[in-house]
């Protein structure tokens, strides 16, 4: 009796995972076709990014804060490595109190030398924050720029170039992208 409920229950299973596959064929068939029946471009994103002069100006600002930020962390490093060197040449004469206040001072610059860094340059850091800034308005131009020439061209469907691995060279946009780019 076991044995026919499984049975049972195994037919109406994959009787249910056919009708699934079945359903999910019929209403994606048309957009598959679609797809292969529209024009296909591709665009070099990063090619075109490269020669807008909004990312040199982008890179110009990440360049002078990256450099002002990391002049503070040597900064504050120095003062760390000037403070251990202080404490090991003036050890041999301290009492212990005095020696752990002064640890915990160094332990206590250390630990603000790395948060600091942490904050500014490391993941999801001041930093990051900042390219993500400055580089999310030019993305966003340049995806404009690549929709109006697809319009206008006629393509369905604009792929990234290095995810191509074989075509026609006709079907690369990428300069007409920056041509309207430049047109703004």
């Amino acid at each position: 009796m076991k044995m026919m409920s499984r049975k049972s229950a195994l037919t109406a299973l994959s009787r249910g995972l056919f009708m699934v596959f079945a359903l999910t064929m019929l209403f994606s068939a048309p957009e598959l076709q679609a797809a292969a029946t529209g024009k296909t471009g591709v665009v070099d994103v990063s090619k075109i990014i490269k020669q807008m002069p909004e990312t040199q100006k982008a890179e110009n600002i990440l360049k002078s804060t990256t450099t002002q930020w990391g002049k503070s962390l040597e900064q504050m490093q120095k003062d760390f490595q000037s403070g251990v060197a202080a404490y090991e040449k003036g050890k041999a004469s301290m009492n212990q109190a005095t020696k752990t206040q002064k640890e915990n001072e160094l332990k206590t610059k250390l630990q603000a030398a790395q948060k600091y860094e942490q904050e500014k340059f490391g993941r999801g850091g001041a930093l990051e924050k900042k390219q993500e800034e400055l580089m999310a308005p030019i993305r966003q131009k340049v995806l404009a720029a690549i929709k109006a020439v697809a319009q206008k061209e006629g393509f369905s469907l604009i792929l990234e170039k290095q995810a191509m691995v074989f075509g026609d060279s006709s079907l690369d946009l990428t300069i007409k992208v920056i041509d309207q780019l430049n047109k703004k």
